[in-house]
């Protein structure tokens, strides 16, 4: 019988998204890309900042200038404003440019993520944590105790510089926009600073501990002028910022802490200068606009993560991934499961070849070559029987003659 019609085609398994390591070939977020990064890879790295770069300044241009030209052509801002705007650097805040650049921000978010894919070939998810997934339950347990910390911390800033508080139709709408936006706005900065460009620089070392300060250096760095501060106690705060943040997301294994107290900061923030009518003015990053008093700031996100960190070791948090597999390696694995398995039938369907009987074709089934069939217990040979068949019967006419 042939086994033609039974021949299975090579079917592939599951890709794996992680190749299995134990022990000290674990490797934390921030180092997760190195060993595809560095060496022969170290364009990726680069090509992964550039491009998160570049996109920033495309997204500022379109979508953010939409804002400015809404609000000249409503009105909102004379061109007299926008003269002397582009001389201080302080763009007066109208809904409309404050709700386009949190957009133009946010639409960086995405762009993290294709990135990472394009340049890095490892699965979208991991840039989110060691585990592959944005972990919402480790960021809604720490947003419980977050949130109210930060709510408290903004009321008293407040009441340290009270100020009179205005509710109108255009601060309500501001507000909205706060609450809408800030958070996607605040987590796309973490994705891309903290998820691109600390693990785009720090891919290019085989060394836990250099990655994480060039990743991190060049991480802050970047944040920082990104913000455009031009008083030193400003570009201290957000560089400070920047590395506190890296560290957080080191001992947590992921974005979720960062991107939780990031929008924390700037709702929280953001809510009493929309009611006092200051951030109508624009946000003034202007030589002398910072002091000594942003060392209270820094002070309190210190204490934060310091809390965050703790709680993640309580919490027995993930922190360290298996390297990462890219998607040419998940092909060769599919391609290399798919023949075992291919191989395994075919063995499968030998062996049971091999242990059905042998058989003559015309034979009866069980019945050697050359050998009578097999004849039942008490029955007469069928020969005897075929002779007696063949004698003739006596003529009983013989005996009357």
């Amino acid at each position: 019988m042939s086994n033609h019609g039974m021949t299975p085609t090579p079917t592939g398994s599951a890709p794996l998204t992680e190749q299995p390591a134990t022990g000290s070939s674990r490797l934390t977020y921030d180092h997760a890309l190195s060993p595809i990064g560095r060496g022969k890879g170290w364009w990726r790295g680069l090509l992964f900042i550039a491009f998160l770069v570049v996109g920033f300044f495309i997204s500022s241009m379109t979508i953010g200038g939409l804002g400015i030209l809404i609000s000249t052509l409503t009105g909102e801002i004379s061109q007299q404003q926008l003269m002397d705007a582009v001389e201080s650097g302080i763009v007066p805040m109208t809904p409309a440019i404050f709700v386009t650049n949190n957009l133009a921000l946010a639409a960086l978010l995405p762009l993290a993520y294709l990135g990472q894919r394009m340049l890095f070939g490892v699965r979208p998810g991991t840039i989110s944590s060691v585990t592959g997934r944005f972990r919402w339950a480790w960021f809604r347990k720490l947003a419980l105790v977050i949130v109210p910390v930060f709510a408290v911390y903004s009321a008293g800033l407040f009441l340290l510089e009270p100020a009179e508080v205005n509710i109108d139709g255009t601060a309500m709408l501001m507000l909205v926009f706060v609450l809408l936006t800030t958070p996607f706005q605040a987590a796309s900065e973490e994705y891309v600073a903290r998820g691109g460009f600390q693990r785009a620089a720090g891919s290019w070392f085989a060394s836990p501990q250099l990655s994480f300060i060039i990743g991190t250096a060049v991480s802050a760095t970047l944040f920082c002028l990104a913000h455009g501060a031009g008083d030193w106690w400003l570009i201290g705060y957000y560089f400070f910022f920047g590395v506190i943040m890296s560290v957080t997301v080191k001992y947590t294994g992921g974005l979720e802490s960062a991107v939780l107290i990031h929008a924390a900061n700037n709702v929280m923030l953001f809510i009493p200068s929309v009611l006092t009518g200051q951030l109508s003015e624009g946000i003034d990053r202007s030589e002398g606009a910072g002091g000594p008093i942003m060392l209270l700031p820094a002070a309190f996100l210190a204490i934060v993560a310091a809390f965050v960190i703790w709680r993640a070791k309580k919490e027995d948090v993930e922190t360290t991934t298996a390297p990462l597999v890219t998607a040419k390696q998940r092909k060769e694995e599919a391609a290399r499961a798919a023949y075992e398995l291919y191989a395994q039938q075919q063995a499968q369907l030998a062996q049971q070849a091999a242990q059905q009987p042998m058989q003559t074709y015309g034979d009866a089934a069980g019945q050697a070559y050359g050998q009578a069939p097999a004849q039942q217990y008490g029955q007469a040979p069928n020969h005897g029987q075929q002779q007696r068949d063949s004698t003739p019967p006596a003529d009983t006419n013989r005996g009357r003659e």
